[in-house]
């Protein structure tokens, strides 16, 4: 138990022998909590009135403008409060559409959030259910949903509900009020099904399915199933020992696989096999037996759904449609060729990347990398890590891989969208004699190069891939392309007292596999580290093809 001082007790600011003290405090933090909620909610209600005034702003110079069904102003001013906000663009316009519609369809939620009779939390799952409240007269609708409102604020009055549990009275009180029958809902709702992935860090990401209830209950039910019955599978420890090279066959561990399932590991497995002499088969399935015995399966049942799901969308064909039949998955993975060299992956190491952006474990990369028919060289700069050059014969293909490795994504101020999604757009358009030369083209989303070219943003080119970015307001930001893992490690030589910094180091002071540019110095010592792509989808390359320059370096 924690015991504290007589001066760390007057700190606290109460004397916790003290009821009247320790009621004094308590009435004290619970007063400064209000108060905060009270800013909060305040702030909340200012900023969706503010989200509201700029999305009717906008929408109608649209009008004006006789463009309202592109959205162009709308989508300007979403950009430019994002870049505010510090959220993407896409989520800045979803907001302001949502604040309009909130500040019309529900005022006295608005007014709700100004005197912190609800939480910002409440009032967002409210405003989710009280969409639900239809009816096909306009009129009835307002009253209505004007009417749901009242219940729900009264209930709130009445009982601090945490907003999950306000969003299950609120679904009851709306099915009562609604004109729609469930069926009309559901009809609607299926009309947003999709499929989304939000990366989690750490090598590891979220698959998010939008589909029918009785759909998503059915596909947990069957893998949840097929999970506990690959567990009542499992070898006992001791069984593959006793069961020879048939058993060995049959019992590999799952435990010792990657987490990308049978899909992934079957091409590398089938890629081992060819390798092996038909007479020391016996001999290495022996092997793989014990060292089965060694490392069984003790993935949890959530591991194992995960793993089920993960093989069943990568090696299973869609039976409703046969045009999607036999597509295969594509990824676009960087791997620093001195970290590929590697054999045990070490901290501080350059990363394998995922789309240019993503970090995943080394040893996963390494699989996919076996399995890839050809790979793409980026020469980078040894000192900054810009995009030098890339292995390429046909220009515009050049080009085009030299813009994708140098952008890696969007190159809007905090979009995210990769590279191989995006469209290449003269900074200086072609049409007023822009040339199509790297130092002039970048890429960009759909999104944001429509947004470039009928809105009031401007962009320029500064040198280096670095752009600069105008808003239609005035504000300037700067968007520059990722670094590739250069990675500097002084010596102790690099330390001594007397040693040049400038000079041009020996060839050995560099990584294996490490190019140093021509004409560049680096310190004694420091070690640079090459990106190198892998593309599943790329021609093969020559043996040591000279790296072309960039057609304007100042890289």
């Amino acid at each position: 138990m924690q015991q504290h001082s007589d001066a760390a007790l007057r700190a606290l600011g109460f004397d916790p022998s003290d009821p009247a003290s320790v009621a004094a405090r308590r009435s004290e933090i619970l007063a400064m909590e209000e108060h905060a909620a009270a800013m909060i909610a305040g702030g909340t209600a200012l900023q969706l009135r503010a989200h509201a005034a700029a999305y009717d702003f906008a929408h109608a110079l649209d009008v004006a403008d006789g463009c309202a069904e592109s959205a162009m102003h709308v989508r300007s001013i979403a950009d430019e409060v994002a870049l505010v906000v510090k959220v993407t663009s896409g989520v800045a316009q979803g907001q302001l559409a949502l604040a309009l519609k909130t500040h019309d369809d529900f005022p006295a939620l608005v007014v709700a959030l100004d005197e912190n009779v609800a939480t910002p939390a409440q009032v967002h799952k409210l405003v989710e259910v009280g969409f639900k409240v239809n009816h096909d007269d306009p009129a009835e609708q307002a009253e209505r949903r004007a009417l749901f409102v009242d219940v729900m604020l009264e209930r709130i009055r009445q009982e601090p509900l945490p907003p999950r549990a306000l969003q299950k009275a609120a679904e009851r009180v709306a099915e009562e009020l609604t004109g729609e029958s469930i069926d009309q809902r559901h009809a609607r709702a299926r009309r947003q099904r999709r499929t989304s992935v939000e990366d989690l860090g750490d090598g590891m990401s979220i698959l998010r399915v939008t589909t029918d209830s009785f759909v998503a209950h059915a596909i947990h039910d069957r893998v949840r199933k097929q999970a506990l019955a690959i567990i009542k599978a499992r070898p006992k420890p001791g069984a593959v020992l006793h069961g020879g090279s048939e058993a060995a066959d049959e019992t590999v561990s799952p435990g010792t696989r990657s987490a990308f399932g049978a899909a992934v590991d079957a091409a590398v497995d089938d890629t081992r096999a060819t390798d092996e002499a038909d007479d020391g088969r016996a001999t290495g399935l022996a092997a793989e037996a014990v060292e089965a015995v060694e490392e069984l399966d003790e993935r949890s049942l959530n591991e194992v759904m995960s793993d089920v799901v993960a093989d069943m969308l990568l090696t299973s064909d869609p039976m409703g449609n046969s045009a999607a039949a036999g597509i295969q998955a594509n990824v676009q993975l960087s791997i620093p060729i001195t970290t590929a060299l590697t054999k045990t992956p070490k901290a501080g190491q350059a990363p394998a990347l995922l789309d240019g952006m993503t970090p995943m474990p080394i040893e996963d990369a390494k699989r996919l990398a076996a399995t890839a028919p050809a790979f793409i060289r980026v020469l980078t700069h040894p000192i900054t890590g810009a995009v030098q050059a890339v292995d390429s014969y046909k220009p515009t293909a050049a080009m085009r891989a030299f813009l994708h490795a140098r952008d890696v994504h969007c190159r809007f101020i905090g979009c995210r969208q990769p590279a191989v999604n995006c469209e290449l757009d003269h900074t200086e358009d072609y049409q007023y004699g822009g040339k199509t030369a790297i130092w002039n083209l970048s890429d960009f989303c759909k999104n944001h190069h429509i947004v470039k070219h009928h809105t009031a943003w401007k962009v320029r080119q500064l040198g280096g891939g670095i752009l600069e970015w105008t808003t239609p307001s005035g504000k300037i930001y700067i968007s520059r392309p990722e670094p590739h893992g250069v990675i500097f490690r002084p010596t102790e030589e690099l330390l001594r007292p007397g040693v040049n910094v400038t000079s041009n180091p020996p060839a050995q002071d560099f990584e294996h596999g490490a190019t140093p540019a021509r004409g560049t110095a680096l310190p004694r010592g420091a070690q640079a580290t090459p990106a190198t792509p892998a593309s599943p989808a790329t021609p093969k390359i020559p043996k040591n093809p000279e790296p072309r320059p960039p057609a304007r370096p100042p890289f």
